[in-house]
């Protein structure tokens, strides 16, 4: 009445033993109340909803175990520890990380905005118009740029080589503006007298 059998095992009144009843246990327990789990295949031998099932003991399995693990289709392993990874051979480009989910591969760009396709290969179309106004801007720039030196080199040439100044008379007439703002500095303070007759 007080079922002192475990793990499922049955119990008969035997008044042959000092306990007076023995326990009938279930294949794969062992001891006197059956607490003792002796089986190959338990509860936590296959994770992840792995199917346990037992090896033949005369033929002892090429993982040196005496079960086998029947896995899901997404883990392998000796026990279905470990997730299929379907990424191993795979490459995604521009950044892009490779997922296994559902026994499949898929590459996740890391930004969508700029590339798509299954190896993020592919460029959108904002992205190439970035690239087409960065080299219209870089050209832009390099053209001022040479323009700039080009000017200036050819003043140089024209000064020294040829002995011709294109802005001697503007630097002339900023020179005779500049000498009559400090002639006007320097003109003579007039002094007034004044003398009160009574």
């Amino acid at each position: 009445m007080s079922q002192p059998c475990l793990n499922a095992a049955t119990c008969f009144p035997d008044a042959t033993v000092p306990l007076g009843y023995r326990c009938g246990c279930q294949t794969g327990y062992t001891g006197s109340t059956c607490q003792n789990d002796e089986r190959i295949c338990k509860d936590d031998t296959c994770w992840n909803n792995g199917t346990c099932i037992e090896v033949n003991s005369t033929t002892v399995d090429n993982n040196g175990t005496t079960f086998y693990c029947n896995c899901s289709e997404s883990f392998t392993g000796v026990h279905c520890e470990l997730k299929v990874n379907l990424c191993v051979n795979i490459k995604c480009q521009n950044h892009g990380i490779c997922q296994t989910v559902n026994m499949s591969w898929s590459c996740i760009c890391l930004t969508p905005s700029l590339y798509y396709g299954n190896y993020c290969e592919i460029e959108t179309s904002a992205l190439k118009v970035k690239q087409a106004l960065s080299r219209s801007f870089a050209s832009v720039a390099i053209a001022a740029l040479v323009l700039t030196c080009s000017f200036v080199i050819i003043m140089d040439v024209l000064k020294y080589v040829f002995k011709i100044d294109p802005v001697k008379a503007e630097r002339l007439k900023q020179a005779q503006a500049k000498k009559a703002v400090k002639s006007k500095a320097r003109a003579p303070n007039v002094a007034v007298r004044f003398q009160y007759v009574a």
